[in-house]
């Protein structure tokens, strides 16, 4: 009699873990990305101007929602040692893909509008 209850038990701690982590990766990105994304692409590009191009972030603006789902988001940013000079790179998204992704990369440019 008590192998079924365990047994039920068991089965819904497992239901509740897979749905709960199918929310995350899908529903639950965005509201992390919309709660966490911009901080954290902005410290990515901080760091990756810093130690790639050895300069000092003057001004900087992030998305906080990877609107492509390519893991990255896009910035925009100057340098201290050329603050009228806008520049825009894609810096690693919050959430699962910025586990896997770290830094920035250059932008590719999007001939698909």
């Amino acid at each position: 009699m008590n192998k079924p209850k365990l047994f039920l038990i068991l089965f819904f701690v497992g239901f509740l873990a897979v749905g709960s982590s199918a929310f995350l990766v899908t529903a639950g990105r965005t509201i992390g990305q919309s709660i966490f994304g911009r901080s954290f692409a902005e410290t990515q590009l901080r760091d990756y101007v810093a130690t790639v191009l050895k300069q000092e972030v003057n001004g900087l603006r992030c998305q906080s929602v990877d609107t492509n789902k390519n893991g990255y988001v896009s910035c925009d940013y100057t340098t201290a040692s050329q603050p009228n000079t806008p520049r825009s790179v894609e810096c690693s998204a919050w959430g699962l893909d910025g586990f896997f992704n770290r830094g920035c990369k250059t932008r590719t440019p999007n001939f698909n509008n």
